[in-house]
C-alpha cells in the first residue's frame, strides 16, 4: 500500500459521507431496538481526555487573561 493510499484510508472515517452513514446506521439501530449502539471504550476514553485537556487549556488561558487585566 502506498503512502497516499494509506493516508486516504486513515482519513476515510472522517469523510462527511462516512459520518452521515454511521449516524444513519446508529439511528436505524436506535429505532429498531430503542437503545443506542455502544461505542468503543478506547474511543470514548480518548475523546473525554481530549475534551478535558481542551477545557483545562481554556481555563488556564482565561485565568492568565484575568490576571493580566487585573494587574494592568
Amino acid at each position: 500500500m502506498s503512502q497516499k493510499e494509506h493516508n486516504k484510508s486513515r482519513l476515510n472515517p472522517y469523510k462527511p459521507s462516512t459520518i452521515r452513514a454511521d449516524a444513519q446506521r446508529d439511528y436505524e439501530h436506535y429505532k429498531a431496538t430503542g437503545e443506542w449502539s455502544k461505542k468503543d471504550p478506547v474511543v470514548v476514553k480518548r475523546t473525554l481526555r481530549l475534551l478535558l485537556i481542551t477545557v483545562v487549556i481554556f481555563l488556564v488561558l482565561g485565568i492568565i487573561l484575568l490576571l493580566q487585566a487585573i494587574g494592568g
